[in-house]
């Protein structure tokens, strides 16, 4: 079990002997302190070591009882409890309750010495989870009694702490809980007072409807406020802010009164106003204190968030406060002065009583923020560049300057005319700090950004990103100049700032326009080289939203992507969506490189490219994605491309557009039809399969078989069709189905059966979990036909060898009887059931789609094995396109070794990412761990979905027990394959030990 330590216990415990130590509360719950505070145990270990000199044992009792109370209650799950008389904690995990307040031994409670008192109450801290109501309102009696009668401060506050926990429960009335609270505060213990108003806070938050409700509403709130009001005078600052926190609770539920009972009635009543308590906490923020005048700001937004409208008048302080010693005054005042500039955008402040010139308030608070950016604090200067990204109503002029490294006011005072001044005038050459023209230029938004994005670190620089992307998207000048700055971004040393300042631009580039100069380009080709892929990814989107300058651009943009296609054959499809978007934007340009890219001239006949050839697919992607904008590249292409492009749109159909092909175009109608002409097709082939149902059952197997034939040819055709492979290959399934169902039935009776039947059954099990698993849009009868076909398979197993199991009962009837009772009759039942199976009819007209996977990255590498040393385990980066996954927690990554074990590995949930409709990404990382090997060798890679197989040890056996070890899908291991295997080289190398001889 973990434990934490104070950070100052060897202090403590040198001191012990010697002094005895004053503790001091904090305002905040004890629980805050949870990383400060030593265990129980140790500390009583600790000081029951401690010899001590001089000193009375009710003085060292007396310090062990101030060290007890320091203990964190919140947290009381961190400490190891002791003892007989507790309870095993862990055992109470799978209980609802306990039994009764016997085995809590709630007496102790009352105990004389003061330890057991601080140990029970821990131990009920502890437990209250697990109490049952009876049990909690027992407890909740027995603490009102030690809160009254006990005298020691420290066990009162323990009392407290777990009184305001049964108050948040519904069966403990809270009110009384309030009033006893009430009766304890004329204590004279500050720890103590705080404590109570605290526990107060969160019972007022946390029961807000129910304290509306309470009878005597009108008594509490009354003496809250009157003893809230006079506290604020005491010396202690932990006092100050704890009231002022209750004040600011009390503010919402005296509103809501006062908006149910009526303003007249309302103000007979002697509660405090609403604007009085906003005027009561705005002059704490001046408070000696950083803690008081932190608090008081956090009061203000938390009046703010119940909807209660702040005075303007608060401005000028939260303004004072931008300059406070202390960072959380600092940052609390960004977030009020941000909020009171949404309230009132379009108010006016007059900079000085000297200069007329005024600006509108959401103006002057956007400046104010951006002074910010140069704090010396890195959580200010992270708030303040978060925060300037929700001023979009800010003028443009100010808004510009941000990016500019002028120095400039953003007021120009006027020059007073020469007086004669009583004053002494400072000499030539020096300056007056306190003028107005100083203060002028130090609250400036010029060049906020720039420090932002040069901040050294990366938060900031990060949250600077973050305002410009959101600024630019709304802001067409503003996104132009800031282009410049989030491209040199690109450059950045922290892969994260790199990531978001491309996906950044790419955001911006969907709603403003993007231009890119010779310069930005090559620095945005230059990241193509970065060895994350999803920084390359990210690239590639940004580049397809951008626009060049210049058509001379086209050429080294092509250059370069096509290269780190090279380097990284993983980013190809990346690659050519950006080449899509990019033709589309640019089709002008593209239009002069046209003889360029398929190497045409005026004198010869151009020959013919490889339409595999990875830049000729490329610079047809450009072609064709450009003649949308230009139609007239269509009629510059070569004859040859329009037949490419008939193929590679086949291939590639999310990279190629819809285009009408010009009418001296070869093989125009075969493109415009070929949807229609293949759907007709697959009706015809349907309407085939249908009249070899019948023939099924008029028992013409013969022909049954040979129309089984050619409507599987015709279908291994239709599956090439992306919109029809799913059903095509469903349709394939059931045909194979079928013929195996015929040859059972022709030879059940031959001697060849029972060598077969082994493989028939496995072959139809099989089959059943592949269509039900890697197939959707299944209809409801054609799943009872893959029932039926599982009924079957465990028929035809049972004839081979009459292998029997307790599950058999979940099989049909005559098969529970011959499971029951194998005997002859019932046996040769089964045979009738076989030759009795008749098909279902199932609509084939369905739209079926197959789950399928592909493997990205990594690809073979039998020239550059995975070298890697043994004792340690190697990671793998994984990269797949899931298309058609309905559950991605079935699907896992399934690794086969060469000596043919197999592991699993499932990736998170985080690591699926949404790209299109019915698509997914794959990005996931496995750790192989192997001894060394003698030399490299392959291991396969697939992406697989699991299954949990009806009957599972009859399944099971059924399919390992196949006579054809090639059954599709292994479903053997309760996996069904969704992507081909990819074979990867790795060598584990004993290195380690070879560099030690």
């Amino acid at each position: 079990m973990k434990r934490t330590y104070h950070p100052t216990q060897d202090f403590r415990q040198n001191i012990i002997p010697a002094k005895t130590r004053v503790f001091e509360y904090e305002a905040d719950d004890i629980s805050s302190s949870v990383s400060h505070i030593q265990k129980f145990e140790d500390l009583n270990e600790a000081l029951s070591n401690i010899k001590v000199e001089n000193t009375t044992s009710s003085r060292v009792k007396e310090k062990s009882n101030v060290l007890d109370a320091k203990m964190d209650i919140d947290d009381i799950s961190s400490f190891d409890v002791k003892g007989d008389d507790m309870m095993n904690i862990d055992s109470l995990s799978n209980q609802q309750t306990i039994p009764n307040e016997h085995e809590l031994n709630m007496t102790e409670l009352f105990s004389a010495e003061v330890r057991n008192r601080i140990h029970s109450l821990r131990r009920f801290t502890k437990l209250l989870p697990y109490m049952d109501d009876a049990n909690k309102k027992t407890l909740f009696d027995y603490l009102r009694k030690l809160l009254y009668n006990e005298q020691d401060k420290d066990v009162k506050i323990l009392v407290i702490i777990l009184l305001g926990k049964l108050a948040l429960d519904p069966i403990i009335n809270y009110s009384i809980v309030l009033e006893e609270f009430m009766d304890q505060m004329q204590s004279n213990s500050t720890e103590l007072k705080c404590k109570i108003y605290d526990t107060i806070v969160r019972i007022l938050q946390a029961r807000f409807e129910s304290i509306l409700q309470m009878p005597k509403l009108n008594t509490i709130l009354k003496f809250l406020c009157v003893k809230a009001t006079n506290e604020l005078t005491d010396s202690h600052y932990s006092i100050r802010s704890s009231c002022i926190s209750l004040l600011a609770s009390l503010a919402p539920i005296i509103i809501r009164v006062k908006s149910m009972r009526g303003q007249a009635k309302f103000t007979e009543q002697e509660y405090l106003d609403e604007t009085q308590i906003q005027t009561i906490i705005r002059d704490f923020g001046k408070d000696s204190d950083p803690r008081v005048r932190s608090n008081a700001l956090k009061a203000l937004l938390q009046l703010h968030n119940c909807d209660y409208k702040l005075d303007l008048s608060l401005y000028n302080l939260c303004v004072a406060c931008l300059t406070d010693d202390y960072e959380e005054v600092r940052i609390e005042a960004l977030s009020l002065i941000w909020v009171l500039s949404s309230i009132y955008p379009e108010r006016t402040v007059q900079l000085d009583d000297k200069i007329t010139q005024v600006f509108r308030l959401i103006d002057d608070a956007f400046i104010k923020i951006c002074d910010m950016v140069c704090d010396e604090s890195v959580k200010v200067r992270s708030k303040a560049c978060n925060i300037m990204g929700s001023y979009k109503l800010v003028e443009d002029s100010i808004l510009l300057s941000t990016l500019s490294q002028q120095v400039i006011s953003h007021g120009k005072p006027r020059k007073p005319m020469f007086k004669k001044s009583r004053y002494i005038p400072n000499p030539e050459g020096d300056i007056d700090v306190e003028s107005a023209e100083v203060r002028l230029l130090k609250s400036s938004a010029n060049g906020a950004f720039i420090h932002g994005l040069e901040d050294a670190f990366q938060d900031v620089r990060n949250a600077a990103i973050d305002s410009i992307c959101e600024l630019s998207m709304q802001n067409q000048k503003f996104s132009k100049r800031a282009v410049e700055f989030l491209v040199d971004m690109f450059q950045d040393e922290i892969d994260f700032v790199r990531l978001n300042s491309i996906t950044s631009l790419r955001k911006i580039g969907t709603l403003q326009p993007i231009e890119l100069d010779s310069e930005l380009l090559q620095i945005t080709l230059s990241v193509l080289n970065d060895a994350d892929p999803i920084v390359r990814e990210s690239t590639h989107g940004m580049l397809g939203v951008a626009r060049i300058t210049s058509p001379e651009l086209i050429p080294p943009f092509i250059k370069e992507l096509l290269a780190s296609m090279s380097r990284y054959p993983e980013d190809q499809l990346s690659i050519y969506q950006c080449f899509r978007e990019f033709g589309s934007a640019h089709g002008e340009y593209i239009e002069k490189f046209i003889p360029k890219f398929f190497k045409m001239e005026s004198s010869y006949i151009s020959k013919e490219i490889n339409q595999n050839d990875r830049g000729h697919i490329g610079n047809l992607i450009l072609a064709f994605n450009a003649s949308i904008s230009n139609p007239k590249i269509l009629s510059i292409l070569p004859k040859y491309a329009f037949r490419h492009y008939e193929y590679l749109r086949d291939k590639y159909p999310n990279c190629f557009p819809e285009v009408k092909i010009p009418g001296d175009a070869p093989r125009q109608s075969i493109r415009v039809n070929a949807d229609d002409n293949t759907q007709s097709f697959m009706n015809q082939t349907i309407k085939m399969v249908f009249s070899m149902g019948n023939f099924f059952k008029t028992g013409d197997f013969k022909s049954a078989l040979r129309i089984a034939k050619v409507c599987t040819n015709n279908l291994k055709y239709i599956s090439h069709v992306p919109s029809l492979s799913g059903s095509a290959i469903f349709i394939i399934m059931y045909l194979d189905c079928v013929k195996t169902i015929i040859q059972t039935k022709q030879n059940y009776l031959e001697a060849s059966t029972f060598t077969t039947a082994a493989d028939t059954a496995a072959r139809l099990l099989s089959s059943s979990y592949i269509m039900e698993y890697k197939l959707i849009g299944l209809s409801v009868p054609t799943k009872t036909f893959v029932i039926y076909l599982r009924v079957l398979a465990n028929i035809v197993k049972i004839e081979r060898d009459n292998f029997l199991s307790k599950n058999l009962t979940k099989l049909q009837t005559k098969l529970n009887k011959a499971s029951v009772s194998p005997t002859i009759e019932n046996m040769m039942s089964l045979f009738d059931y076989i030759m009795d199976y008749n098909l279902i009819d199932i609509d084939l007209s369905d739209e079926v789609k197959r789950s399928e996977a592909t493997i990205v990255k990594p690809v073979s590498n039998l020239d550059q094995p995975l070298e890697f040393q043994s004792e340690f385990p190697s990671t793998i980066n994984i990269e797949a396109e899931l298309r058609n996954i309905v559950d991605t927690t079935s699907v896992t990554i399934q690794v086969i070794f060469p000596d043919q074990s197999i592991e699993h590995f499932r990736p998170p949930s985080a690591d699926f990412v949404i790209a299109e409709m019915d698509k997914l990404q794959l990005r996931t990382q496995i750790d192989i761990s192997q001894p060394a090997w003698t030399e490299p060798c392959y291991i396969q890679l697939k992406v697989v979905c699991e299954f949990e197989p009806d009957i599972p040890e009859l399944d099971q056996h059924i399919m390992r027990q196949s006579v054809d070890g090639n059954i599709s899908g292994n479903t053997s291991e309760n996996t069904i394959d969704l992507s081909e295997p990819v074979k990867y080289y790795i060598w584990p190398r004993d290195l380690l030990s070879k560099r030690i001889r």
